[in-house]
């Protein structure tokens, strides 16, 4: 009875789809990454042949769903199923299955081995089977010859894949495995058995209270490292943890990122999104650390409207649940731009103007400050910034003005707890201050 049931369902999608009647083939026959080109063919050959009383193609007459050649327009002979739609699925699943194993270095090296090893197995047991009590002939001893040597190549040639990709990393991984349970409790397990004490011997009075980071440099490391710019972005965003644990520990009190610009939404759509995924993955991570050190973090934004809702969702949850955290302040730079900053800032001045809340004549200084993001901060001591660069890229133009500026060649997922020290104790030790006195 279930066997009917599902028989009928399928009967009546499968005649959805053909007759076009509200049923979307796309999302429901194809995977996410179809070519929108094959449904535009198979509609385009679908309207034509339906404009002669024909719903039927070439594929189809192969199983018997065809239209008849002579005889009423439009009569039906056979009852198969259309072979079109299921050729173009299979094919669809056989080529993802594909992209699959050619992507993962684990399946390249063990597919083989597993060929071989079943192979030499089935080989060897034919050969015994057959030979019986009459002793092993010429040609058995071949087939067992055969066998041996079929699983010897296969397992060698495992073991060299594995072999030539130890040493590099497994370059050719593909981006579904950023996610992977087991890389996320390993980096959570890591991350919290490092135990970080304060290391520069600085004065906490010339500590900088603020730093300010340009985290550049995630594509070119993974690209270099990995084959696989998003590989680097996602080794960014555990650098970023780890960074944050040595300001708190050397005695900082703000920690202000540039994790993603409004230019940044110009690159590859493709980038974006992956940057999309990992942020919003990270919301979580950085909640958990945030609570676990006392960190407030906020959301800096200036186009707030082109993040993504499940993004904008994430935020909303690490940034109400850290409000009540005092030890450390830490602000995410996230679709943001100076300019954009200064210009919404201006906007917010005038509306005070026009509502009468603020004399033209007696606007100041400190009353744009009033109005720019990072308001509930002092201006940033330090500018950080790695990958060699040697610009501020549109990062906090209006508080960088008495920032002391640090570049670095380092990519941000190449920094070590050195190297923020080493800021440190030039802050503290090379740099002086006069504010133009």
């Amino acid at each position: 009875m279930a066997a009917t049931n599902w028989k009928s369902r399928a009967e009546n999608v499968l005649s959805q789809f053909i007759n076009h009647d509200d049923f979307d083939a796309k999302s429901f026959f194809l995977p996410n990454d179809a070519s929108s080109s094959f449904l535009h063919e198979n509609s385009s050959a679908s309207h034509d042949r339906s404009s002669r009383g024909c719903s039927y193609g070439a594929y189809d007459r192969l199983l018997g769903c065809y239209c008849a050649e002579s005889g009423g327009a439009g009569r039906v002979v056979g009852n198969g199923p259309c072979v079109s739609v299921v050729l173009a699925w299979v094919k669809l699943a056989l080529g993802r299955v594909m992209r699959v194993y050619l992507a993962n270095p684990l399946l390249l090296a063990f597919v083989p081995m597993f060929v071989g090893v079943g192979l030499g197995v089935w080989i060897g047991r034919r050969s015994v089977s057959n030979g019986g009590k009459r002793g092993i002939s010429i040609g058995q001893r071949f087939w067992k010859w055969f066998g041996g040597i079929l699983l010897t190549k296969f397992i060698s040639i495992s073991t060299n894949v594995l072999y030539i990709l130890r040493p590099c990393g497994f370059k050719q991984s593909s981006d579904s495995d950023l996610f992977a349970k087991e890389r996320d409790e390993k980096t959570r397990i890591e991350l919290r058995s490092q135990e970080s004490n304060r290391e520069s011997g600085v004065d906490l009075q010339f500590v900088p209270r603020h730093i300010a980071v340009i985290m550049d440099g995630n594509r070119r490391y993974g690209k270099t490292n990995y084959g696989n710019a998003t590989r680097g972005h996602w080794d960014g965003s555990k650098t970023l943890i780890e960074f944050t644990k040595w300001c708190v520990d050397e005695g900082v009190e703000v920690l202000t990122v540039y994790a993603f610009s409004t230019e940044n939404w110009d690159r590859d759509p493709s980038e974006v999104s992956a940057l999309m995924s990992i942020f919003c993955k990270y919301c979580e991570e950085l909640r958990a650390e945030a609570l676990q050190r006392g960190i407030r973090i906020r959301v800096l934004t200036t186009e707030g409207e082109r993040i993504p809702m499940e993004v904008q969702e994430g935020i909303d949850r690490m940034v109400s649940q850290t409000e009540h955290c005092e030890k450390f302040s830490m602000n995410i730079c996230l679709s943001y731009g100076a300019r954009g900053e200064i210009v919404n800032a201006c906007k917010r001045i005038t509306q005070d103007v026009i509502d009468g809340k603020i004399n033209p004549d007696q606007i100041g200084e400190k009353d744009l400050q009033k109005k720019m993001l990072t308001e509930h901060c002092c201006d940033p001591d330090i500018i950080i910034r790695t990958s060699g660069e040697e610009r501020l890229s549109n990062f906090l133009l209006w508080q960088s003005a008495y920032s002391e500026l640090f570049f670095l060649k380092k990519q941000w997922p190449e920094l070590v707890k050195q190297d923020l020290i080493e800021v440190i104790r030039g802050f503290a030790h090379g740099r002086n201050r006069r504010y133009g006195k």
